[in-house]
């Protein structure tokens, strides 16, 4: 073997070792963005600490938290259920010249990979004619219909 064969030799090995480490290197990055993109394409995610204010049997409240939009095609939320109310629809809170009112809103749309907050002062659920008092410490079931034909849960913790 002449020398420029030993070295186009010694080349190669030095190219492979390199490559070998590189995917070494790699590979977990690469393993770890694969999951969690896996992850991501998972059901929406209602965290953010859902929660209601106390009220009264026979007076409303409202619902609050925030709905994550995890998937690539957007949600389409049309309304609303509410285990301790007669009436729960979606509200967005409004200021106009220093007057404070509430407007109905038939649908809210989560955008694909995006979150929407339902907060005091703005989009919100209402819990009208509330068939039992609710108290701090108190849990609600909600239900929110999105379409297509999709009921998710949010367990509401009453608090101040």
């Amino acid at each position: 073997m002449n020398d420029g064969s030993k070295d186009r030799l010694n080349t190669s090995l030095t190219d492979s070792v390199n490559r070998s480490m590189t995917l070494r290197r790699t590979l977990p990055i690469v393993l770890l963005l694969a999951t969690a993109c896996a992850k991501a394409e998972s059901a929406p995610d209602t965290s953010g600490a859902p929660h209601m204010r106390p009220a009264e049997q026979g007076a409303s409240s409202a619902l609050y938290f925030v709905m994550r939009n995890r998937d690539t095609v957007p949600l389409v939320i049309y309304g609303v259920e509410i285990d301790v109310a007669a009436d729960a629809s979606i509200h967005q809170s409004m200021d106009h010249n220093g007057m404070a009112s509430m407007m109905k809103q038939d649908t809210v749309i989560v955008p694909a990979r995006d979150s929407v907050a339902f907060r005091e002062r703005g989009l919100h659920i209402m819990a009208s004619n509330l068939h039992t008092a609710i108290g701090v410490g108190d849990t609600v079931v909600a239900r929110l219909l999105i379409r297509p034909a999709r009921v998710d849960t949010l367990r509401a913790a009453v608090r101040e």
